[in-house]
């Protein structure tokens, strides 16, 4: 009955789940959850107070920047091998214009220090208008940005001042590649709190949003997942385009769906050398990489980052995929486990994070919004340091990683560190 009451009051505030990556892997939290979320909801429908309104996020991104000041620019690119929508439009006439699949390429990059005002979050949030291109008027462009907020649940402060500046001078120097592939169906900047840190620290990062082979929304599967690890080789090609870029030390983060893509794009793509997953979906379907054929975690010799949120009760597996271990399986590679203990799958995006509607449907129980919000800062310094590593062959970054964290100054019980050194794959040519 709670269930059912609860679904009807999220039908009429119309209030939609975050993405399929979200569903699938997060639950209520059980009955207090429910409850808890429940008497929110119908505050909100006897006071007519909106979402934004009646909660407020704790989430701050305080992590120290780096030596470089951060520029962002957006443009749409097109993978001509690709096409993308209908074939035919609403009276059966063959579309003729240009149907290569479209790409919103977001990037970040060390930029030349100037007086010029900082984004601001609201930036970000119009950038939903052109995901499939550029919108054909203003008036579409307003309504899409405020169709995919209300999907996305993405009501974050729209003032909130972030740290890149649009269309910035480019420092003159060459940096590592990083490509970030968002959940599914996610949005390109879902953590652009993360992009801009690495960024500052001299990396180039680039993004695209997670859509569908022939229309917006993202599909599943093998083929799901192909059709993004397309998408991150289209990345890594474009930023050939780019004089800041180093194409020789490239590597791919992953957020949910996302750290299931990469894995496929890792194995058709020599070009990337190291790999970071979010709460990766390549821990929770397995199987998608077996049937691949392949994607073959147990050849791969490329190093791994993954993330995982806090340990998984043995009853909500239920129906679980369990059928392989992906991480078990890389024994060729150096493979370093962070457990996050205070953070579910959500609390991975600085979009969800700063969402009050999100922690309005998923309140905090064992842990506050300002652990999570720490939690995520540890993750964007672990990330670094695995980044400095593997692609500027920086020694103090493993030393970093494999120190037990109340070294590096985390937190009692925040997190845990799992170091897996490969093992000399025994088909490799000797010295």
């Amino acid at each position: 009955m709670i269930d059912q009451t609860l679904e009807t009051l999220l039908n009429i505030i119309g209030a939609m789940s975050v993405f399929m990556s979200t569903r699938l892997l997060l639950n209520f939290n059980g009955r207090i959850g429910r409850m808890r979320l429940l008497f929110g909801l119908v505050v909100l429908l006897i006071t007519g107070v909106s979402i934004s309104a009646l909660a407020e996020t704790a989430f701050q991104f305080t992590g120290a920047p780096g030596p470089y000041s951060v520029g962002f620019r957006a443009v749409i690119e097109h993978d001509s091998s690709r096409t993308y929508g209908p074939r035919f439009d609403s009276m059966g006439a063959p579309v003729t214009d240009n149907r290569a699949r479209p790409i919103q390429t977001l990037i970040w990059y060390p930029a030349v220090k100037s007086k010029a005002d900082h984004m601001n979050y609201g930036n970000y949030l119009d950038l939903f208008a052109s995901e499939e291109g550029a919108p054909a008027t203003a008036a579409q462009a307003e309504q899409t940005v405020l169709t995919r907020k209300k999907d996305y649940t993405a009501d974050a402060d729209p003032t909130s001042q972030m740290r890149a500046t649009n269309e910035a001078k480019p420092d003159e120097g060459k940096y590592p590649l990083v490509i970030y592939a968002p959940s599914y169906g996610g949005p390109a900047f879902e953590n652009a709190d993360l992009c801009e840190y690495l960024a500052s620290y001299g990396y180039v990062v680039i993004a695209s949003p997670s859509i569908g082979a022939h229309s917006f929304n993202m599909i599943g599967g093998i083929e799901g997942a192909e059709l993004q690890a397309r998408d991150i080789s289209f990345l890594i090609g474009f930023a050939q385009t780019l004089r800041n870029v180093d194409l020789s030390h490239i590597a791919v983060i992953g957020y949910s769906w996302g750290g299931l893509s990469n894995f496929f794009a890792a194995a058709q793509d020599d070009r990337i050398g190291a790999l970071i997953a979010l709460d990766g979906s390549a821990r929770y379907f397995p199987k998608l990489i077996k049937d691949s054929k392949y994607v073959q975690p147990q050849n791969m010799t490329i190093p791994l980052l993954f993330f995982t949120r806090g340990e998984i009760p043995l009853e909500s597996l239920t129906g679980a995929d369990m059928s392989g271990n992906v991480l078990n399986e890389m024994v060729h590679s150096d493979v370093y486990i962070v457990r996050m203990h205070d953070m579910r799958h959500g609390e991975f995006s600085s979009m969800h994070q700063r969402s009050p509607a999100y922690w309005l449907r998923h309140p905090p129980e064992e842990y506050s919004q300002q652990e999570t919000s720490k939690s995520y800062e540890w993750i964007a310094r672990y990330t670094l340091n695995f980044l400095n590593l593997t692609l500027k062959n920086d020694i103090a970054g493993k030393a970093f990683l494999i120190a037990a964290p109340a070294k590096n100054g985390v937190s009692d019980h925040m997190l845990a560190v799992d170091f897996r050194p490969a093992k000399e794959n025994p088909t490799s040519p000797k010295p």
